[in-house]
């Protein structure tokens, strides 16, 4: 998903290069009764031993089919399809008796996001290992270990560690949204559609088609400072509990700018994500063309098709910082932070594109076109045209929270690191620019690290957290 270069505020523009963070667009949630105390449940993913690093494409096939070998009559290993270099898609089947729902689990929804591929390894492995468990939670269990697998072993070169922001930053990949597996589902209105869904889209779409769930559980990451989660309306009694569990794990909640401005929050921390026709009709309403912003439905404009769901998708950070959470108000005011970080971009797209330029011609390459796909929307009238909102918009007046300020700051240079690092990914050897890109990488990783000193939450605590949310969501859903 991309923003329009026109029409959104500075947060929207600025968000679209960070784009395609979360998948499950939320539908009508289940009814608000509390949700059920599960002692059996509650404890399944308690005393997790360390995990040091992040499953790998392979790892998780070779898990997937040892699962299906132990388990013979509780576990089935499908494939759904294949990406678009041929690699086998997978959904493992964890089968409960006398089920009343359905649970479909999507494992690395972005190939930048692997505490997903952590945490079905964790859940399912789990539910294996206790059959009480598995029945108590009252549903059957489908996981689609790897949404995108080609471009996930782009970033294998971090999953092992170390656990640094440069490190991340120089083995990093994300593909622009027209290439996001999540957000190129079929999407029609107003005589615009959008129907060209990615081999790896279209083995979501099957897997969908063949689960109809009853919940639907997208596990993603953010990066820098705090956790929220994007929830189906109508949940209140759940909101409390997946806040709970961050708190409980050390993990500070985002309370700074949302990530997309339509989303309303429901609880601290928890929002809806529109749906492709919401950011459709958001767009076009303010002028803008459509056809530069949605790529395509997600997740859950695809599953709508199959009745009621209860969406969830979890956000957690790799390196928290407890400023992500501070809502007493600074001396600043929100339009002055949002200022700062979108200078901070400014200064980032203009270096960005004139090395870029310098560099030509680059070979092609993920790399390459991924960058041109975030650089895009980020040429100097749309950043203009962002400043006029911030500077001229009456929701900017007021003080601004310490989060509000953290979060400006701090989401434009994680974006930088991002940009930077795939730049550098992208020359080719010998390139005439590779060493003021290398030199240009190094200072603005040392400044992220002074801004915001890594402080990187213990993938067991990321696991847990993210696995017992979705537990709770199947609390609250299937009754």
């Amino acid at each position: 998903m991309t923003h329009t270069r026109s029409a959104m505020s500075r947060r929207s523009l600025f968000r679209s290069a960070l784009l395609g963070a979360v998948v499950l667009t939320p539908l009508l949630a289940g009814c608000d009764d509390e949700v059920p105390s599960d002692p059996v449940r509650a404890g399944l993913l308690d005393g997790l031993p360390e995990i040091h690093s992040f499953p790998t494409v392979d790892e998780m096939k070779d898990f997937g089919a040892r699962m299906a070998r132990e388990h013979p009559d509780r576990a089935s290993l499908t494939e759904i399809g294949r990406s678009r270099s041929g690699d086998p898609m997978q959904m493992l089947r964890v089968r409960a008796e006398r089920p009343r729902g359905r649970v479909l689990v999507v494992g690395q929804p972005h190939p930048n996001e692997p505490i997903g591929m952590a945490t079905v390894v964790a859940l399912a492995e789990g539910l294996l290992a206790d059959p009480a468990a598995l029945d108590a939670t009252g549903a059957d269990w489908y996981f689609v270990l790897c949404a995108d697998p080609d471009a996930t072993r782009l970033n294998e070169g971090w999953f092992r560690g170390p656990w640094t922001r440069e490190h991340y930053a120089r083995h990093f990949f994300r593909p622009g949204g027209e290439q996001q597996v999540e957000w190129t589902f079929p999407f029609r209105a107003d005589g615009f559609a959008v129907d060209a869904p990615l081999p790896e889209t279209k083995a979501l779409m099957t897997a969908i088609d063949q689960v109809k769930p009853t919940v639907m559980a997208s596990l993603h990451n953010s990066e820098v400072g705090g956790a929220y989660y994007y929830a189906s309306a109508g949940a209140a009694p759940l909101y409390p509990l997946l806040t709970g569990l961050c708190d409980a794990h050390g993990i500070p909640l985002h309370r700074g700018e949302p990530e997309i401005p339509v989303a309303a929050e429901l609880s601290p921390a928890v929002y809806t994500l529109p749906t492709a026709r919401m950011i459709y009709d958001y767009v076009t309403q303010a002028g803008g063309d459509p056809a530069g912003v949605v790529t395509g439905g997600n997740t859950a404009d695809y599953a709508s098709k199959h009745g009621t769901v209860l969406g969830l998708a979890i956000e957690l950070p790799y390196w928290r910082d407890k400023r992500a959470a501070d809502t007493t108000q600074v001396s600043l005011s929100r339009r002055d932070a949002a200022l700062r970080g979108l200078d901070v971009q400014v200064d980032m797209a203009q270096r960005l594109i004139s090395l870029r330029a310098k560099a030509e011609p680059l070979p092609p390459s993920p790399f390459r076109d991924a960058l041109d796909s975030f650089l895009t929307p980020m040429s100097p009238e749309a950043l203009q045209t962002a400043r006029l909102q911030i500077e001229e918009g009456p929701e900017y007046q007021r003080p601004a929270t310490a989060a509000e300020e953290f979060s400006s700051v701090a989401d434009a240079h994680s974006l930088r690191l991002r940009l930077g690092g795939m730049l550098l990914r992208a020359l080719p050897d010998g390139a005439a620019s590779w060493s003021e890109v290398e030199a240009l990488l190094q200072r603005w990783c040392a400044e992220a690290d002074q801004y915001c000193p890594a402080d990187p939450v213990p993938i067991r605590d990321l696991v847990t957290v993210q696995g017992k949310a979705v537990l709770a969501a199947v609390a609250h859903s299937v009754r």
